[in-house]
């Protein structure tokens, strides 16, 4: 492919990609990445991989282990130049994606060890004011939760959503995945600002209520964003 991508009444002068491939890739018949990368790299895949099949597996370094293993070497992997260095696969392009200052955020969760604190480690327990922490300083915390609502009760996620705004709790991501249960059944993900504390607070309070609209619901840790 040139790398232009073909106009359409919605977009009628399509982005340019970034980049351009290192070599012809007439002969990649199937791509395999996470879902996410897809939209990632929109103008790359419709300037230069237009029509390829393309395969969702659970991660991108899971891609290059599927291509490294392919025989035919017509089947390419979206994935990072550590995946690729460690399954041997040649680079077919690079900066492929849409904006330059993409990233992935990736969470490392442990069960708190007792000497944590003390040390220093990473703080993903249920604390109180003992350490004077004022609304102020609770902001600089994320807190990440999960939950599940009836699917066949219409507005049931607006209502689990809203939960928060009585307490000034700002929402900074929300994300929906298949709960693996049920056909056509998510787990929501939300992340808020705040932390939550051992009695009492304004996360709490929030989850509280949530506990009334959601079917279900875990809180998965509260953290010092560094962000």
């Amino acid at each position: 492919s040139s790398g232009c991508a073909t106009p359409t009444a919605t977009a009628p002068t399509p982005a340019v990609p970034r980049t351009v491939p290192l070599v012809d890739l007439k002969h990649v018949k199937k791509l395999y990445s996470h879902p996410q990368a897809w939209g990632q790299c929109k103008v790359f895949l419709s300037g230069y991989l237009k029509g390829v099949e393309r395969q969702d597996v659970s991660s991108t370094s899971r891609a290059a282990e599927l291509v490294a293993q392919d025989p035919s070497g017509t089947s390419a992997a979206i994935s990072s130049r550590i995946a690729a260095k460690i399954h041997r696969l040649d680079l077919l392009a690079s900066g492929i994606e849409d904006s330059p200052d993409n990233a992935t955020r990736f969470f490392v969760l442990r069960k708190k060890a007792a000497g944590d604190a003390a040390a220093g480690g990473l703080d993903c327990g249920i604390e109180g004011r003992a350490g004077g922490e004022g609304d102020e300083d609770m902001g600089r915390y994320k807190t990440l939760v999960s939950f599940t609502v009836d699917h066949n009760d219409p507005g049931a996620l607006a209502e689990s959503l809203a939960v928060f705004k009585p307490y000034k709790l700002n929402l900074t991501s929300i994300n929906a995945r298949p709960s693996g249960i049920v056909p056509w059944n998510y787990i929501f993900f939300v992340e808020i600002k705040g932390k939550r504390l051992e009695k009492g607070g304004a996360v709490n309070s929030a989850l509280k209520d949530l506990g009334e609209t959601a079917k279900g619901w875990r809180w998965l840790g509260s953290w010092k964003s560094e962000l």
